[in-house]
């Protein structure tokens, strides 16, 4: 996202979805973090629920892994028991 520090006349500025979001949510919090460019009091809170989604994503991650593990090691019985009845 590029921003200027000076009120630009005749340019165009680039908005992120994430500031479009921002505005969604609470146009006063937009106005206080974009607008006036002030930080939020409770940054610890906000950095500790980035950690927790950060923590909650990778076990996500981790159980389609197990998932598609699953899925792999079915079909590969299917297919050694597919395999053994061939044979006989």
């Amino acid at each position: 996202m590029w921003r200027s520090d000076k009120p630009s006349i005749g340019r165009r500025e680039l908005i992120s979805a994430a500031e479009v979001a921002a505005w969604a949510y609470c146009p006063e919090s937009w106005r206080l973090h974009y607008g006036q460019g002030l930080e939020p009091d409770n940054r610890a809170s906000l950095d500790a629920g980035t950690r927790h989604h950060a923590r909650k994503a990778f076990a996500e991650r981790l159980a389609g892994a197990a998932i598609l593990l699953g899925w792999l090691l079915a079909v590969l019985a299917g297919a050694g028991l597919l395999f053994l009845l061939w044979v006989r």
